[in-house]
C-alpha cells in the first residue's frame, strides 16, 4: 500500500513558517526550568549550544550543538534548565 505524501507550493510552505508570537526563554543551565502556557511550534536559538525541551508528547529531548541563529521546528511545552547551554532563545508559535 502506497503512502500519500502531501506536497505544498512554495507559498504554502512559507506560510507554515510564519509565527504570530514569541516568548523569551529564560531557562539556562544552573537556572530554573521554564514551562510555557501552551505548546509552541519552533525554537529560535540566538547563541548556539545545547537545548533540553519537553516535547508535546511529554517526553524530554536533548538537541546538541545547535547553531546561533538556528530555528528548530519542533512542538514543545517546556525548556529544561539542566544541560541547556544555548542562550538568547525565543519560543515561537
Amino acid at each position: 500500500m502506497a503512502e500519500t505524501i502531501n506536497k505544498y507550493t512554495v507559498v504554502e510552505s512559507l506560510n507554515q513558517m510564519l509565527y504570530e508570537s514569541a516568548t523569551a526563554v529564560t531557562a539556562v543551565h544552573g537556572g530554573s526550568d521554564q514551562t510555557l502556557d501552551d505548546s509552541h511550534t519552533a525554537l529560535y536559538v540566538g547563541t548556539g549550544g545545547n537545548v533540553v525541551i519537553t516535547l508535546q508528547s511529554g517526553s524530554d529531548a536533548t538537541f546538541t550543538n545547535l547553531a546561533s541563529g538556528q530555528i528548530l521546528p519542533v512542538k514543545f511545552s517546556a525548556i529544561k534548565a539542566t544541560n541547556t547551554t544555548a542562550t538568547n532563545m525565543l519560543a515561537l508559535k
